[in-house]
């Protein structure tokens, strides 16, 4: 009905009395009511609420026993409203599989009920015309300890576009019994304050606190994650756009290795290297993409920053910045055409590590960070074509081949190491003016980053 026409929607007092909108100036000549229709509904969760943390509510309705998942935001990976075909015991596969990544192998059962109270009404004009709906809701959540929350939520539909004078009348009628107009009627994980992460966090500044910075990044990389994990299940697809989101993620984790507390940033490390290198199966159907998602689950709610705990953002990443710059300039000044693959490795690591802690101090830092970025970019380039690859890549077995073709793997070969000298040889030359320009976009704290007064 609303095509065409018009929604508004009001929060009201349990208590308010119902108001009159009937006059010449709403164009409503009566209100025809239908009887109340009461429902029961058990929200299905893990103990420490994983699903609502996102957002999202499951629940089954006990007088259908069909399965509804609501979740608002997170089109068109998932509905905003989904409801069974029908009565199933189980939670439906299709929504099963989907809920898997935000559960994360945690135990789903009954946590909430949620008791509704609908009451429908017609709208008619002095003609008998049926003009438009109210339906009235009166919602009270509970769990075996008690009551949590109560709330009651009124939302006309209109047929036709209502006129100024007409909308301004049903909204001063709502008003007067205490309703308050709202663009959406919250979830329930919004209502009950659990939807911690069902909204983006603000951008932190530079005056806003390390922990603030780096949990709302790997916030942010877990969203992403999530995103691709479900794009994923949708299309049945393969996990190219996980994978780039986990390399992003592990060179970001380089980048704040220093800051981060080693027992946790390791082994995060080691698990994406491993889950990278494994590409027998799509990521998203193994156990170790459950763990990354624990990783992104504990690092984001507790922040491992032992080191600079409760310091200034801005001043923490510019001293960051400052060190791995002079590390970079340390480890590539003192190359030369005898350095060992080890070293010529090492440097390349350390450009990495430069350019993604750059990357992610953009939204701290601006254009100056922006312009770091674009040099540290241009070293890491060059230096990964110095790399030389593993000899265990480049072996071939040469059982069954003919002379012709072990030549030409021969030559393949041999072009791959004299690519590597070249690319060597060509940075030697460049790093001078690759340094110059380096030297003169680095971020320089103005203080030491010091703890925020409590």
């Amino acid at each position: 009905m609303a095509q065409g026409g018009e929604v508004l929607r009001f929060e009201l007092p349990l208590t308010a009395e119902a108001t009159d909108l009937s006059s010449s100036t709403t164009g409503i000549h009566r209100l025809v009511g239908r009887p109340p229709v009461t429902s029961t509904a058990t929200v299905i969760d893990t103990d420490d609420q994983r699903l609502l943390d996102w957002g999202l509510e499951l629940s089954r309705v006990a007088q259908t026993g069909r399965w509804v998942l609501r979740a608002p935001g997170w089109e068109p990976v998932l509905p905003a409203e989904w409801v069974s075909p029908q009565a199933e015991d189980e939670i439906p596969s299709e929504v099963a599989g989907r809920l898997l990544p935000f559960r994360r192998g945690g135990i789903l059962g009954p946590k909430l009920e949620v008791g509704t109270v609908r009451r429908r009404f017609s709208l008619a004009d002095a003609a008998g015309r049926a003009i438009g709906e109210i339906v009235d809701e009166r919602v009270r959540v509970s769990r075996p300890a008690g009551q949590l929350a109560a709330f009651r939520t009124v939302t006309l539909t209109t047929a036709a576009a209502l006129a100024p004078s007409a909308r301004q009348a049903v909204v001063a009628a709502f008003v007067a019994v205490g309703g308050i107009p709202v663009d959406d009627a919250p979830g329930l994980a919004a209502r009950l304050g659990l939807a911690h992460r069902g909204q983006y966090r603000d951008r932190p500044s530079a005056r806003s606190v390390i922990e603030e910075f780096v949990g709302a990044r790997l916030e942010s990389h877990w969203r992403r994650l999530l995103l691709a994990d479900l794009a994923a299940r949708v299309a049945d697809g393969g996990d190219a756009e996980l994978r780039a989101g986990v390399r992003l993620l592990r060179d970001e984790l380089a980048g704040l290795a220093p800051l981060l507390d080693a027992a946790w940033v390791q082994p995060g490390r080691r698990l994406l290297d491993a889950a990278l290198a494994d590409t027998a199966r799509p990521l998203q159907r193994t156990e170790r993409w459950l763990r990354i998602l624990d990783l992104l689950a504990r690092g984001s709610t507790e922040p491992p920053l032992p080191l600079v705990a409760g310091r200034i953002t801005g001043p923490v990443l510019a001293q960051e910045l400052e060190a791995v710059v002079h590390l970079l300039h340390d480890r590539c000044r003192t190359l030369d055409e005898f350095a060992t693959d080890e070293r010529w490795a090492q440097a390349y690591q350390v450009a990495v590590r430069a350019r993604a802690l750059s990357r992610l101090s953009r939204g701290v830092f601006g254009k100056p960070a922006k312009r770091l970025c674009r040099q540290l970019e241009a070293i890491a380039g060059q230096l990964v074509a110095t790399v030389r690859p593993d000899a265990a890549r480049l072996a071939r077995d040469l059982h069954g081949l003919t002379a012709a073709e072990i030549f030409e793997a021969g030559r393949i070969y041999e072009r791959t190491m004299l690519s590597v000298d070249y690319a060597r040889d060509r940075f030697l030359r460049d790093w001078p003016v690759l340094w110059d320009r380096l030297r003169r976009r680095v971020i320089r704290p103005r203080v030491p980053h010091q703890a925020v007064p409590s």
